[in-house]
């Protein structure tokens, strides 16, 4: 039975009023159109909220059945039982408010209003410039403004996206009060253009996840932090091909993005193509504008993602007019094979944030898109500037009023507004990605985390909290569902995890003491600073509602939230200040944390990664007993028993350690230091406990100083950069390094395009990949088996 045929039962044991039946509300719509609307909320609102609670009682009971399927593989200390309650028929809410005529009413979490017109959103942001500028010298004229509105006021209607104010499309949404603004009259809607590539149930394939092809040796694929959600990276092989994003060098050092098909076999490299994603895309590029920063493999499909800055604008256009200049998230989507040739081109206004592949085949994409106050403010869509918009080629169109999300106490003092955009890309039929929705959360940027079926946003406050919204991306449908605010900031992804009906979150949480300073005794003019009193790491668990559940304080307190692990019911957590607790908190009564162990060693995992049941390997800085930095390191934990954490193993690369006269005088001394993309970027380790190996890429920098060019000259140097990607197994709970992929590079080395920043393994082969060059070898000699520069 698919989510269809369960809704249509549910609502069958749930049986809809007869006033809100489909064929009787546009009768009470006309009955009660002339009524005075109370409490801020219209009749129609009223109406169309009832009808969305309805239908929200069979959403509920096919998100109950899809939870049940991940409930039944949890262990006798079930997490659901405190966290898998039934889903509120009413959208949830924070608190009641009473408005001007003493009624009080529900007032909804933040972004789960979408909005009522652009003029709402546009009158949100100009009051929030206001109050921004009312204390800038940037200052604010009202005059010019005015000028502005009397100018987009006079323009008539021409579409249904250019309204008889220029901003007024939109409906009123079911969601009623929320995200403030001004009430205006009722306006059209916008309908949706109907997709045209959506392709017939039964044509769609029934099984659309990325598996090894049957004729493929066994092959690495992107660690994925939930079990079927994908995730994008540089680069992607199917067991025949090793898919890479990388740049061709140009003039005055500027760079093109290039995508590298190379064929593989049994660690020999036997032919490649080199497509270059500006020209098949057809994007204008000047070396700068585009970048190709992820991909996916899918359903015989590339998906490349990345940027285009249309950097035009920088080169002295008025900032009121650069409707051409706006930047622009791209995924270009190619065929598999030997040479990718191009099917289609999805834009999004905004620049990449982040993107998944849900179970059900729908691309996830998010960007943030960013506008300064004024700009010409019409609601067209070549001027259009302050609304996102999102689309394939036909159907490029701003993001419709109802589809964007408001935060419920506005935009705060700014001159600056960000969205965050997210697009649902249906990628079930092959050769045809099709739009499936989408919605954006005006005044967010933070992080999100994805699970099968929810997408999770963090957008911290200026008041050392965070709001956190709950939003249904089942069938690629993007709902919000509920929302909530949480003390404290998000580090990233891995700081959230959805299991067992229950939503876990790691976060800093700071507390500061606000002093303000005059510059004189006589002068009221001064400046803030700000003590920090109080900081400390916390873990809360929420329901699906949103509703706090349970939560630990206290850990690292004074330090910072360095990295986060959830595994099953347990959740590790690595703060540092000047040295590495490593925490181990048990999770399987979500209302009653309990902190089993503490691990204290120096330095900090940046990155956390379970290797087996018994093991756990860290990934970050080596620092001494003061906690200054002073190197790279690898380390095994051993959490087999988690009330007796240890550190079983650790490797190190130090940095060589100067005195402090080392810069007085430079002549024949050499600088020495490590670094690793990986310190920053996870998906550049390899870790592979089915092929028992660890890769990490490692740059080693050093400059040698000659003779000083006069008294107060610099001295001659000469660098040399050694690039390598390391290896490692484990036996008997020890790290053993096998060996290492090494390039050295004389001089300067722009853009680090020498260093190897991914591996792979195919069968019994390991590649070792860089933008100028891959290395095949044996995985368990390190042999050097093949090259292929480019």
């Amino acid at each position: 039975m698919n989510n269809d045929d369960k809704l249509r039962e549910q609502m069958k044991s749930e049986p809809v009023p007869e006033q809100l039946r489909p064929e009787n509300i546009k009768i009470m719509l006309d009955n009660e159109a002339s009524k005075k609307k109370r409490s801020g909320i219209s009749m129609a609102g009223r109406i169309a909220a009832a009808a969305a609670a309805c239908a929200v009682i069979g959403g509920t009971a096919v998100y109950t059945m899809n939870n049940r399927k991940i409930n039944d593989k949890l262990d006798k200390n079930n997490t659901a039982a405190h966290c898998n309650k039934p889903t509120s028929v009413t959208v949830p809410t924070t608190e009641l408010i009473t408005t001007e005529d003493g009624t009080e009413v529900k007032k909804l979490a933040s972004y789960m209003s979408g909005a009522k017109s652009y003029r709402q959103v546009y009158t949100m942001f100009k009051k929030a410039s206001e109050e921004a500028s009312a204390n800038s010298w940037y200052g604010y004229d009202e005059a010019e403004e005015r000028a502005y509105e009397a100018v987009v006021d006079a323009e008539p209607a021409t579409s249904a996206a250019s309204s008889d104010d220029g901003m007024n499309s939109g409906a009123e949404t079911s969601y009623g009060i929320g995200g403030g603004g001004e009430e205006l009259h009722e306006t059209p809607v916008i309908e949706k253009k109907e997709d045209t590539k959506e392709a017939p149930d039964d044509e769609k394939k029934e099984d659309t996840t990325e598996p090894a092809n049957e004729n493929s040796p066994e092959h690495s694929e992107t660690y994925y932090q939930e079990q079927d959600v994908l995730e994008a990276d540089i680069v992607k092989t199917d067991g025949k091909h090793i898919y890479y994003l990388g740049s061709e060098m140009g003039e005055n050092y500027s760079s093109t993005p290039v995508l590298r098909a190379v064929n593989a076999k049994d660690g020999k490299f036997t032919g490649s193509t080199s497509v270059n994603i500006c020209d098949t895309a057809g994007f204008e590029d000047n070396g700068y504008n585009v970048s190709a920063v992820d991909m996916f493999i899918y359903n015989d499909m590339i998906a490349i993602i990345g940027n285009n800055n249309n950097s035009n604008f920088y080169s002295g256009m008025d900032y009121r007019d650069y409707e051409s200049s706006t930047p622009f998230t791209f995924v270009a989507f190619y065929t598999t094979g030997d040479e990718p040739q191009l099917i289609d081109v999805y834009k999004q206004d905004g620049y990449y944030n982040d993107v998944r592949i849900s179970p059900d085949g729908y691309m996830l994409l998010t960007s943030t898109y960013t506008t300064a106050y004024f700009k010409n403010i019409d609601g067209s869509k070549d001027t259009g500037n302050y609304i996102p918009c999102c689309g394939f080629e036909e159907s490029y169109e701003m993001i419709p009023p109802e589809d964007i999300l408001l935060p419920a106490e506005g935009f705060g003092s700014t001159n600056i507004l960000s969205y965050t955009v997210i697009g649902s890309l249906d990628l079930n039929n092959t050769g045809a990605p099709a739009e499936k929705d989408r919605k954006t959360l005006a005044g967010y940027a933070g992080s999100i985390y994805c699970s099968a079926d929810n997408l999770y946003t963090a957008a911290m406050s200026d008041k050392n909290t965070t709001d956190i919204t709950r939003i249904s991306i089942s069938g690629g449908d993007i709902v919000p569902m509920a929302g909530t605010n949480i003390e404290g900031y998000v580090k990233d992804q891995f700081s959230m995890s959805e299991y067992g009906g229950c939503f876990r979150v790691a976060v800093t949480y700071n507390q500061f003491s606000e002093v303000y300073h005059t510059y004189a005794d006589d002068s009221d003019a001064g400046y803030y600073t700000y003590e920090t009193i109080k900081k400390d790491t916390r873990v809360y668990v929420l329901d699906m509602d949103m509703n706090m559940v349970g939560k630990i304080e206290g850990l690292g307190e004074g330090e910072e939230l360095k990295s986060a692990s959830f595994s099953g019911n347990m959740a590790y957590v690595v703060t540092f200040r000047q040295t590495d607790p490593l925490y181990a908190v048990d999770l399987s009564d979500p209302a009653n944390p309990v902190l089993l162990d503490e691990l204290k060693i120096n330095g900090f995992s940046t990155y956390m990664q379970q290797w087996d049941d018994g093991l756990l390997i860290g990934f970050g800085q080596d620092a001494d007993d003061d906690g200054s930095i002073t190197g790279i390191k690898l380390t095994l934990f051993d959490n087999s028993d988690p009330n007796d954490l240890k550190a079983a193993d650790t490797y190190t690369w130090s940095f060589p350690r100067n005195d402090d006269t080392f810069w007085t005088d430079l002549t024949g001394k050499s600088y020495e230091y490590f670094t690793s993309i990986a310190l920053w970027e996870r998906k550049a380790l390899l870790i592979a406990p089915e092929k028992n190996i660890i890769g990490i890429p490692i740059d080693h920098s050093k400059v040698t100083y000659g003779e000083r060019q006069g008294e107060y000259g610099g001295w001659d140097s000469n660098s040399v950069e050694t690039y390598q990607y390391v290896f490692f197994g484990v036996e008997d709970g020890r790290l053993v390094r096998k060996g290492d992929i090494t390039e050295v590079y004389n001089g300067w080395d722009y853009g680090n395009i020498n260093s190897f920043n991914r591996a792979v393994y195919i069968g019994d082969y390991v590649y070792t990949l860089s933008s100028k060059k891959f290395v095949a070898a044996d995985i368990d000699t390190l042999e050097i088996t093949d090259e292929l520069t480019f």
